[in-house]
């Protein structure tokens, strides 16, 4: 199998189609290349086989970060965009002193709080003198893209972390604990008074995961009774006040949380019930909801949804498929892109996609059976047309071919390929796109298949893969001579 080529296509043609019928046929006609090797998962630094997450920064580099083994330590791997290995990295340590070893616990949470700043954010348990024996939040902050941080900074009171967002210029972090739901904002320069954090709701808490939405926090976690609560607090509210977020403004019985971003919730069945719901929040309440389609008979695991623009991508795991990702998108939850098939990922116990505003990134596998921690390249699909100005060609005489790419990715490099045999290319000829994603060939008037091939943007788009095109030449007939009597 091709994994994330063909589905890849389905991806982007998608995010055009959902506007419209939802079909994809009316689209365009595309042969789709193989092998891809830029889709290959790769190690993301030494560390890993604990929880973690990460965060495209405004110039495309991607922060990761994830618990090592024992949790004494964290490790950030900082990669360009389309690095297959850390550009840089660093390890942050826990709190040692007074002869006490300190520990963290949770997810390590990646921030971008702007520009080339970002924070991480974690539960250091016990020792920091401001904590009192009790643990609570601290902040590493980096202000070169994530190639090296400050000393650990206590930051926040609330213990664990395990979800965190950036609303109204403060990092906000929420934890799972078995009494109540703790959420506390954070100041990018933290605050040593170290205030106490908001409790929206008394329930015995679950998963919690948190968003950013108009300015303001959406909060939604799951009780041990399978239900999912989401509380929301305004912008410019006091994030550390239970009252700020007030009643809950979804409540949803038999569905676990699998996450939010924006403003779309994902969850899941609690009960024996397979595949995940999705909805909206328009500001106060949300939408109806919609079933996020996912193969026949399959087993999902791992679902997990990041926001992109106005797209929203789901992706999971299906162990009936011996542990094949898969992602599906769509801007409404009534038209969905064909079914996304990326590598198998058999070690992972979570998948936490990283994507930046294009909806290129990472799919993170942080939390492995066993270090190192992996991932998965998300990239965009370019979609190319190739056509003959003739598709019959007198022998000899040239004719033209021309094709368009999209998106337009000016002076890209394009190529032009003559099928040699039965899945094999040999390269002729390259040139450039323009401005508009047009470019053009002359090949010479011999019975041949062409195809084109858009180069590879690291980071951002596969190498694109045009549809086949077959130029017949025809050879004039011989003229009869005259006879005498003629």
């Amino acid at each position: 199998m091709i994994y994330g080529v063909v589905a890849l296509a389905a991806l982007l043609l998608g995010a055009t189609a959902l506007a419209g019928t939802g079909a994809f046929g009316a689209a365009k006609s595309l042969t789709v290349g193989s092998p891809q090797p830029e889709l290959t998962p790769f190690a993301v630094g030494s560390g890993g086989g604990g929880t973690g997450s990460g965060a495209v920064l405004p110039d495309g580099s991607v922060v990761l970060a994830s618990l090592s083994t024992p949790a004494t330590t964290a490790v950030v791997c900082t990669l360009v965009p389309g690095g297959r290995k850390c550009a840089s990295g660093a390890t942050l340590a826990a709190y040692s002193g007074r002869g006490e070893q300190d520990s963290f616990s949770g997810v390590p949470e990646v921030v971008s709080t702007g520009g080339t700043d970002v924070s991480v954010v974690l539960e250091d348990c016990c020792s920091v003198p401001l904590f009192a024996g009790v643990g609570g939040a601290v902040v590493f902050e980096s202000t070169n893209d994530g190639r090296s941080f400050s000393p650990e900074i206590p930051a926040g009171a609330i213990q664990a972390v395990d979800s965190a967002t950036f609303a109204d210029g403060q990092i906000v972090v929420a934890s799972s604990e078995t009494t109540s739901l703790n959420v506390q904002a954070l100041a990018v320069v933290p605050d040593p008074a170290l205030g106490a954090p908001a409790h929206p709701n008394a329930r015995g808490d679950g998963d919690t995961a948190l968003s950013t939405y108009d300015g303001g926090v959406l909060v939604a976690s799951d009780d041990a009774h399978g239900n999912t609560l989401v509380e929301f607090a305004h912008r410019g509210a006091n994030f550390n006040l239970t009252s700020s977020y007030g009643q809950p403004v979804g409540v949803f019985y038999g569905e676990d949380l699998a996450g939010v971003s924006s403003d779309a919730l994902l969850t899941y069945s609690s009960t024996s019930v397979a595949g995940a719901t999705l909805r909206f929040f328009n500001g106060s309440s949300f939408g109806a909801p919609h079933r996020v389609p996912a193969p026949a008979g399959g087993a999902e695991r791992y679902w997990s949804i990041e926001v992109t623009g106005s797209l929203v991508h789901v992706f999971f795991l299906d162990s009936a498929q011996g542990s094949q990702v898969y992602c599906e998108s769509t801007r409404n939850g009534l038209n969905w892109s064909q079914l996304v098939t990326y590598n198998p990922a058999e070690n992972a116990g979570v998948l936490d996609p990283v994507l930046g505003p294009s909806g290129s990134g990472l799919l993170f596998e942080a939390r492995v059976l066993s270090p190192p921690a992996l991932a998965q390249p998300v990239l965009n699909y370019q979609s190319v047309v190739i056509r003959l100005a003739r598709l019959r060609a007198p022998a000899g005489k040239r004719t033209t071919l021309t094709g368009q790419a999209e998106p337009a990715l000016s002076d890209q490099v394009v190529t032009l390929e003559r099928r040699i045999a039965t899945g094999q290319w040999s390269n002729i000829s390259v040139t450039r796109e323009s401005v508009a994603g047009r470019f053009s060939f002359t090949v010479p008037g011999i019975s041949d298949v062409y195809r084109a091939t858009v180069a590879y943007e690291p980071g951002f788009y596969l190498v694109g893969y045009s549809n086949a095109v077959d130029l017949t030449a025809v050879v004039p007939p011989r003229s009869k001579p005259r006879s005498k009597s003629e």
